[in-house]
């Protein structure tokens, strides 16, 4: 028995297909999903989802979103999503270097402040993710 799994974001449709497994990252901690799961609904932070299949293994950045689990498909509703293998290693730690600059001279009352947090969290998951790929 296989789960059918999609990853989408509000862009497009990132994966579509079987695995044994998937790994995400819920805001509860790091879940794994088998075939005859029970229904699930979890909000998931900005980590990496691994989709396991039988030939092979393949991960996704996501930055928050949800994870479904029914009847043996597992839905990745994610604010954004990238497959490992495609991240650029340089863009997103010039991203992190960025955005760290930037918080560095904001105070934590700016309107800003969160939303730099944020984008050091998601270049932190890219910088994982494009790490992950290269081994």
């Amino acid at each position: 028995m296989e789960l059918t799994v999609s990853i989408v974001t509000p862009q497009s449709s990132v994966v579509e297909g079987n695995a044994n497994q998937v790994t995400a990252p819920s805001v509860q901690g790091e879940v794994g999903i088998l075939p005859s799961h029970k229904p699930l609904l979890a909000s998931l932070q900005e980590g990496i989802v691994g989709v396991h299949a039988q030939d092979g293994t393949d991960f996704f950045t996501v930055s928050g979103g949800f994870l479904e689990v029914s009847d043996n498909r597992v839905t990745v509703l994610a604010e954004t999503a990238e497959k490992v293998s495609d991240i650029d290693l340089e863009r997103a730690e010039a991203a992190l270097k960025d955005a760290t600059s930037k918080l560095d001279s904001l105070g934590p009352e700016s309107s800003e402040y969160s939303e730099e947090q944020a984008r050091i969290r998601r270049a932190k998951v890219r910088i994982s993710g494009a790490k992950l790929a290269s081994h």
